[in-house]
């Protein structure tokens, strides 16, 4: 009888060896593809890709009103950043978001993380937006290390629009009393059903659902006439020396053919000033009002004409800034370039670096 047991050795040892070389094989292979999963570059520049995509073309949430117009005690029902003026125009960036975005109310890195990088990854990060009309930049974020992803995105940004009205406007328009008073009113309309209805192309259009509305008032002192001191006024005041006085400003909603008074918006800003103050208060020669979307959403004016009222004092008695008369109109905050300064868009650049 043959003895087996050499056959079956030598079977097992070329059984053993090829199991051996083939899971070589194999877990050569699966590492080879588990390094392709686990580079840091490729996954930072991922990140990175996912959040220039969702800042520039996401509006962020809230959309309306827009979030960006939630004040510092109300910044955590923001739950997403976005920068695109609206979903249908991916690209085209707010001002106003822009302007927020960078604000330093918001902390780096948690207030940002949690809304334009998302995930539990605690990644750092450097956010810029370079305007290349004025050559400067805006950022957020670590400084750049040696290693890092990176996305770059061109886009616009649409700059919203403005009214000043100063002397020549008051000129052109007979923007003033003539006879001398004490108190004076002067109104601005802001028709929604033309500013929502007659631009089809938002990128151009002034918005109220989503941008803010900017009045400035100049040259206050022009409209007064000048005084002879020695016959008009034995005590020597004349328009320098007259005292104005903002006594109120309010908004009223004019629908369905009654007009209303749903506001009373008491902060202006006075003079030049970076902060707000109520009226009453003394005016020296500017007053300049900012209105945001919020305003409006809480108005829930929809296509409403709204006016914004301003009444004056003025002593002693003059000739001052005043169209609320039968030969006056409301000042229309329109599509007019020679009234308001008009929307327009310059090129820029989102800058987003992941690490």
């Amino acid at each position: 009888m043959i003895d087996e047991r050499g056959n079956l050795s030598i079977d097992f040892l070329i059984g053993f060896t090829v199991f051996m070389l083939a899971f070589i094989w194999v877990a050569s292979m699966v590492s080879g593809i588990m390094v392709g999963l686990q580079s840091s570059h490729i996954d930072y520049d991922a990140v990175a890709y996912r959040t220039g995509v969702i800042l520039v073309e996401d509006p962020g949430w809230p959309a309306s009103p827009p979030w960006e117009f939630y004040g510092d005690d109300q910044k955590y029902e923001i739950s997403r950043f976005g920068l695109a003026m609206s979903k249908n125009t991916p690209g085209i960036l707010s001002q106003d978001k822009v302007n927020r975005f960078f604000c330093s109310s918001f902390i780096y890195p948690d207030d940002y993380h949690s809304r334009a990088i998302f995930g539990d990854y605690p990644y750092h990060f450097n956010i810029s937006v370079l305007d290349g009309e004025s050559v400067k930049g805006q950022s957020a974020g670590d400084v750049l290390p040696d290693g890092y992803g990176y996305i770059r995105r061109l886009v616009k940004i649409k700059e919203g629009s403005n009214a000043t009205i100063g002397t020549a406007l008051i000129n052109k328009f007979h923007l003033n009393n003539t006879e001398n008073v004490t108190t004076h009113d002067f109104s601005v309309l802001i028709d929604n059903t033309k500013l929502q209805g007659n631009m089809r192309n938002p990128v151009y259009q002034i918005d109220t659902v989503r941008e803010q509305i900017i009045i400035n008032i100049t040259d206050l002192r022009s409209t007064i006439k000048e005084f002879n001191p020695d016959i008009d006024h034995p005590l020597g005041i004349d328009r320098d020396t007259s005292i104005i006085t903002l006594q109120s400003i309010a908004v009223k909603k004019l629908e369905g053919g009654v007009l209303s008074t749903v506001r009373s918006y008491d902060r202006p800003y006075i003079d030049g000033k970076s902060t707000v103050t109520a009226p009453p208060c003394g005016v020296n020669d500017n007053v300049s009002l900012i209105i945001n979307p919020r305003v409006f959403d809480i108005m829930q004016s929809g296509y409403a004409k709204i006016y914004i009222n301003y009444t004056f004092t003025v002593l002693p008695d003059s000739t001052f800034l005043n169209n609320t008369n039968a030969r006056a109109q409301p000042f229309d905050y329109n599509y007019f370039k020679e009234n308001v300064t008009q929307p327009r868009l310059r090129d820029a650049v989102v800058e987003v670096a992941v690490w």
